[in-house]
């Protein structure tokens, strides 16, 4: 059976498109397409049930008392015609003034100074466009990686796993529960011709007993919220944690899980509605 999403069609009229967009992602949509100034295209998982949906139109209605439900129309597409879609619209981005993504069909002017991220795109995978990976790649290029072991939790297309390589750490594992997402990561891998890095499906559980320099996580705050002891175990003592999916209405509550499993905030990193948060563990539990 061939894969589907839906296809909602959102008019955007009385909506703070910040606040909306980081609404649409925390309720867990795939994708946001602005198809015009006032019509976004929202994807959402073929898997949602009714309840579900009508949770997720609640939700926009609590942040725009004039937003007309009747407005809104629902298709069901087939996988491939979304991810079609999106690559029209996935152009090269600098992150920072050292470091461009783009996908494979786009050729940039060769600068000896900037680092070239070259991601093929694929459904719900990150490709740097969204200010949660953003964050991550600043975070990231402020940190020392030389010659550590890297986890990437929840890797989607494998960018952070791929730019922890070409920063110098010695080799990388990400981890994600979509199998898709692990055969896009290591497309990505290839293209970008990196080595030492090892993908796999699971989640932070299947490294239990195991320890890491670094760890990289841009998941759901959901998520974030229910690992805090884990992560900190997963972390060799004066290892670095940095996380991104926050909206920054959700920092506070997930800094208080953080420093309660021990971990200590080093720095903070927000783009619009989002955040980023680099953490350290200082020293072992005992």
């Amino acid at each position: 059976m061939e894969k589907t999403y839906y296809e909602l069609h959102l008019p955007t009229a009385g909506f703070d498109t910040d606040q909306l967009s980081g609404s649409v992602f925390a309720a867990g949509a795939l994708g946001v397409l602005e198809e015009s100034d006032d019509n976004w295209i929202v994807y959402l998982p073929e898997e949602w049930q009714p309840v579900q949906i009508e949770q997720f139109l609640a939700r926009l209605k609590s942040i725009n008392a004039d937003f007309d439900l009747e407005k809104v129309t629902f298709d069901k597409q087939l996988y491939q015609d979304w991810n079609a879609e999106w690559r029209k619209h996935f152009t090269p981005l600098m992150v920072t003034d050292k470091v461009c993504i783009r996908p494979p069909w786009h050729e940039i002017s060769p600068d000896p100074d900037v680092q070239e991220l070259i991601i093929d795109p694929q459904m719900a995978f990150g490709t740097g466009h969204h200010e949660t990976t953003k964050l991550m790649i600043q975070a990231m290029s402020g940190l020392s990686m030389k010659n550590l072991e890297v986890l990437d939790l929840g890797t989607g297309s494998g960018i952070l796993a791929i730019f922890s390589r070409m920063l110098g750490a010695k080799k990388a594992l990400g981890i994600d529960i979509d199998p898709d997402a692990i055969d896009n990561a290591r497309h990505n891998t290839e293209l970008n011709k990196v080595d030492n890095i090892d993908y796999a499906v699971g989640d932070i559980s299947d490294v239990e007993g195991q320890t890491f320099s670094v760890i990289l996580a841009n998941i759901q705050y959901h998520v974030l919220s229910k690992i805090a002891l884990q992560l900190y175990n997963a972390l060799e003592v004066g290892g670095i944690l940095v996380v991104s999916g926050l909206l920054i209405e959700d920092v506070n509550r997930l800094s208080f899980l953080y420093k309660q499993a021990g971990l200590v905030a080093l720095d903070r990193l927000s783009e619009k509605e989002w955040s980023a948060i680099i953490w350290e563990k200082k020293h072992a539990k005992f």
